[in-house]
């Protein structure tokens, strides 16, 4: 059952980083393929690591809520989706941002 909110998380997370791709790939036009290649690659990285990241935590969460507070384990896994989800939103779009701010720095 553990994989139930590890699959979830981390799904959704890499679909709000292909979502926040395609606005990278319009925030860096006008820029050439050499100029942009080191923030793609980076936000690519980025959002990998925050949606392994955001996943292994839901799950430590769904654990954690499940023994301590002997909650029914499809409501914890409810809760650390939803948590994990909006916190690996948040990161995704600041490395949406830092993948912006390094392509201008090394323009």
């Amino acid at each position: 059952m553990k994989f139930i909110p590890f699959t979830i998380t981390a799904l959704v997370n890499i679909g709000v980083g292909v979502v926040l791709f395609f606005a990278l790939l319009l925030g860096l036009n006008g820029y050439s393929e050499q100029q942009a290649t080191p923030g793609l690659i980076l936000f690519i990285v980025w959002v990998l690591l925050v949606s392994l990241l955001t996943a292994f935590l839901s799950v430590v969460a769904t654990n954690f809520l499940t023994t301590k507070t002997s909650m029914n384990f499809w409501i914890a896994a409810l809760i650390s989706i939803f948590v994990f989800v909006i916190v690996g939103a948040v990161l995704s779009v600041v490395g949406w941002f830092v993948s912006i701010f390094v392509t201008e720095a090394l323009r």
